[in-house]
């Protein structure tokens, strides 16, 4: 509808409901500024407090200096929560999908229940229990388990875990809103269920899957308490993912360190780590829709 016809439309009504118009047009913006205005403050004070300590060789160096990080930078943080969320999206995104598709396709059987029942506990389950579980699994060296120490793996794989029930579920219901009559009209036409899941399913619900998995990435970049009993933290690059020297930094741990230390250009530093991990955030975002967009682009040229 073009903006004239809008406009006489709107000029046929009464004036009340021009009124009642403006009304709710005014308190839907001024709702959508109060849901914001959280991650404006915070890009404000972070910006406003960081500014100062941003710089190439901040986000290319590792920390030095005494206190340890009043010089240098946080390469280390940078690259060990990217290989953390590497790891962690290892196990979670095909576990999650697969666990989202098993619901959708048989989401009225008993054992479906079942799942989707463990699923949801899943999702209440504390970090900090996951933490707990990740370290007698992956690190402790005594009893059952990997015995792989504080490393980048133990922690990767707990984040893992953290992710599995948020990917599950958001899997499922954007499976759940692809019309049904697509599904229907492809077993019509002779597909089997797999060929209706590669070709109908899956690309319909591609942008709701990646927007799941961006909120378990999400998630995990701002965990701390996992990492304290799998992984901690490590002022260097990574050298191994398991063992005595394959423990990796991360920008969420650097940031909760360097805030408790007393030492005021460690408070800016922390803020300007934080502007950092906001713009990692932000290009996870839009990478992820963009690999969305160009699967959705690839499985409709296949199907």
């Amino acid at each position: 509808m073009s903006r004239s016809s809008m406009n006489s439309v709107s000029e046929g009504l009464s004036p009340y409901r021009q009124f009642r118009n403006l009304l709710l047009g005014g308190l839907t913006g001024l709702f959508f500024l109060f849901a914001v205005s959280p991650l404006l403050l915070i890009i404000y004070v972070a910006w406003s407090q960081g500014r100062s300590a941003l710089s190439w060789n901040f986000i290319s160096t590792v920390p030095s200096g005494f206190p340890l990080g009043t010089q240098g930078g946080i390469l280390n943080g940078i690259v060990g929560s990217l290989v953390l969320v590497v790891i962690a999206s290892s196990l979670s995104v095909p576990v999650g999908v697969w666990a989202g598709l098993y619901l959708w396709q048989d989401g009225k059987s008993r054992q479906a229940g079942l799942v989707r029942l463990l699923s949801d506990l899943l999702l209440g389950v504390p970090s900090v229990v996951w933490g707990i579980v990740g370290f007698y699994v992956f690190s402790t060296s005594t009893g059952m388990g990997f015995h792989w120490g504080f490393s980048a793996m133990a922690g990767g794989l707990t984040l893992g875990f953290i992710m599995v029930p948020i990917v599950t579920r958001v899997t499922e219901q954007a499976l759940r809103d692809v019309p049904m009559s697509f599904i229907e009209g492809a077993y019509a036409l002779g597909a089997t269920r797999w060929q209706t899941m590669r070709s109908i399913a899956l690309p319909g619900a591609m942008a709701g899957i990646g927007t799941g998995i961006l909120l378990g990435i999400l998630n995990v970049l701002g965990q701390t308490a996992p990492l304290v009993f799998t992984n901690y933290y490590n002022t260097g690059l990574p050298s191994s993912l398991i063992g005595s020297q394959g423990s990796v930094g991360d920008l969420a741990m650097q940031i909760f360190i360097y805030v408790h230390e007393p030492s005021q250009l460690l408070h800016v530093k922390a803020m300007a780590a934080a502007l950092v991990l906001l713009a990692i955030v932000l290009v996870l975002d839009i990478g992820i829709r963009l690999m969305t967009w160009g699967s959705r682009k690839i499985a409709g040229r296949i199907g």
